[in-house]
């Protein structure tokens, strides 16, 4: 994805893609841990041991590090929706199965758990906040419109990103119940088949609005 703001050319070296990786690993492991209210730029330049000087080298604005720290988390998830569709590539329904699996599975892990509910915070106090959210939401949501596509051909574009929606609130609706110590989590599994099986069932028989 494009959109990296770190200072053009601070990373064009190899010392300097590891020190761009290093201050985001940083700023991420505050966030899980601390929470978004946690996250400065001077948290991450102690956390590094180095000045907030030489972070600005790096990052001269928190706005320009959450909006990197974002893009890198969606970035994750992309590769691995791919490799996902790779492996079912003649199927759109498996590919479905496949992808809403995954994502529903993560929501177990503590970072995820932690991560997306912080961010949700931030976007209702934020309208900065709120566009990078919805950014990298609908880059998420753009893989579940391409397999609807695959599934569904007819229905409209329209029709295509309202079950994208659907099928996205659904998931990230369950971090709070069935994610990382929350009091649901022995139900996860039952929860995801059901989501899962609900899901291909809502692309399957959704009514075309043209």
């Amino acid at each position: 994805m494009n959109g990296r703001r770190h200072k053009p050319g601070t990373a064009a070296y190899a010392t300097g893609q590891e020190t761009v990786v290093r201050i985001l690993d940083a700023a991420f492991d505050i966030v899980i841990d601390e929470g978004m209210a946690g996250l400065s730029m001077r948290r991450v330049a102690r956390t590094l041991g180095i000045s907030p000087g030489n972070l600005s080298y790096y990052y001269a604005a928190k706005a320009d590090l959450i909006e990197d720290l974002l893009t890198r988390v969606i970035d994750g998830y992309m590769l691995e929706f791919e490799r996902l569709r790779n492996v079912q590539a003649e199927d759109p329904e498996a590919q479905l199965k496949a992808v809403i699996t995954y994502v529903f599975n993560d929501l177990q892990s503590r970072s995820t758990t932690c991560f997306f509910p912080e961010l949700w915070v931030l976007a209702n106090r934020d309208a900065w906040a709120a566009q990078q959210m919805e950014r990298i939401y609908s880059v998420y949501r753009s893989v579940l419109e391409d397999i609807i596509a695959l599934m569904r051909p007819k229905l409209s574009a329209a029709d295509r990103s309202d079950l994208a929606l659907a099928i996205s609130a659904c998931i990230e609706g369950h971090t709070m119940f069935v994610g990382h110590d929350r009091p649901h989590r022995a139900r996860h599994a039952r929860l995801r088949a059901l989501v899962v099986t609900q899901s291909v069932m809502m692309v399957r028989s959704a009514p075309s609005t043209i």
